[in-house]
């Protein structure tokens, strides 16, 4: 009778873990080492006693722990989670928080070559502390439609190649290729990692003057936008990489904003 009871309760806790919704992972206090965390590993004889031999690999690894979101050292992990099947689903994985006007927020993803990866942003209620699932599409949504440069409301405006966004929150997507070494600095050093961050958040050129571009020859891979074929989000954005890829979002509205940013791994 036991063991029938033992049977049913796994059961159960499979049922639960098939059905769960959405992982989260909140704000912390974490912080990349600069460049990223070396690599450890191989073992070796060194003046006939052996020793384990660390190895320095130009960019290291980032954590996937999670910071406050201020920077890119200190994004906030939203990397999927694994879920049942074979092969294995995924399960989306967020991360929600009250974003600063004119201030911008970093997040981090670990991609698969052999898999596309999502990433989407949603605007949320201002109490929000988890994905509700769907934009809300409140002020967020065509913020800019309507204004002219010199308004009020175009005061945080995020100027690109492509002038300012029609919403509220800009979705900018940095790919592996910015994690390429930064010879400016001994390894480990990961180049995204190497730039300092103004009060807002956004990218300054390192002190050695040199750009992210100038470094790895790479800038932002892309920006989210309105997919017509995910019309509950805000901001979608959808490609295939391999290695880390970085989401800077910015909230260029002249009032706080609450955002969740998702990202999960397909097929």
């Amino acid at each position: 009778m036991r063991f029938k009871f033992f049977i049913l309760a796994l059961s159960l806790v499979g049922l639960l873990l098939a059905a769960m919704p959405v992982v989260a992972d909140q704000p912390g206090g974490a912080q990349d080492p600069f460049g990223g965390a070396p690599v450890v590993g191989g073992v070796g004889v060194v003046d006939g006693e052996l020793t384990i031999k660390t190895t320095l690999v130009p960019g290291g690894n980032p954590s996937r722990a999670s910071g406050d979101g201020t920077s890119p050292r200190k994004a906030i992990n939203i990397s999927g989670g694994w879920g049942p099947g074979d092969p294995p689903a995924e399960l989306s994985n967020c991360g929600t928080l009250r974003i600063p006007a004119g201030n911008a927020r970093w997040f981090k993803l670990e991609t698969f070559e052999n898999r596309r990866v999502r990433i989407w942003l949603d605007d949320e209620l201002d109490n929000a502390t988890k994905p509700s699932g769907s934009a809300v599409f409140g002020a967020a949504n065509v913020y800019m439609w309507g204004t002219a440069a010199g308004d009020a409301w175009q005061t945080n405006a995020y100027q690109t190649e492509f002038g300012g966004f029609k919403d509220g929150f800009v979705m900018a997507i940095f790919d592996p290729d910015n994690l390429q070494p930064n010879f400016a600095y001994a390894a480990p050093n990961a180049a995204i990692l190497t730039f300092d961050t103004d009060a807002k958040g956004l990218l300054q050129n390192n002190r050695d003057n040199l750009s992210l571009e100038e470094i790895t020859g790479a800038g932002i891979h892309g920006y989210g936008a309105h997919n017509p074929h995910q019309p509950s989000h805000l901001l979608w954005y959808e490609g295939r990489h391999t290695g880390w890829v970085y989401v800077m979002v910015y909230n260029q509205m002249i009032w706080d904003g609450t955002a969740s940013v998702c990202s999960v791994r397909v097929w």
